[in-house]
């Protein structure tokens, strides 16, 4: 589970652009610590924050209340109030957010 998904999941940002861009600043903190590599990979019961710096704070606020889903997957556990979430367990792929065909990744990788 990369952490930039994760932050997109959580409405922290509109895109995975964008979460990536996030976490590639400095916003979000993994456990206490400020995480800058968007393909961080986070495990079970680590805990994901924004970082208590009043930008981040205001940024991801205005993100999250105008996110354009309601449902957050239930492998995480999200406290808007503290914007925080933790990892409760590994994702289901039946809880994407992105519909993808399997069939035509494992066609595109068997021709390389």
């Amino acid at each position: 589970m990369r952490l930039d998904t994760i932050c997109f999941n959580l409405g922290f940002a509109p895109t995975i652009a964008n979460a990536r861009q996030l976490v590639n600043h400095g916003h979000i903190m993994v456990n206490g610590k400020v995480v800058s590599i968007a393909s961080f990979h986070c495990r079970i019961n680590d805990v994901i924050e924004v970082k208590p710096k009043s930008t981040s704070q205001t940024l991801i606020k205005t993100n999250v209340e105008n996110k354009r889903f309601s449902d957050i997957p239930t492998h995480l556990k999200f406290d808007e109030s503290k914007l925080s979430a933790t990892v409760t367990n590994f994702c289901d792929r039946n809880e994407l957010l992105l519909e993808l065909d399997e069939l035509l990744v494992i066609e595109y990788y068997s021709r390389r």
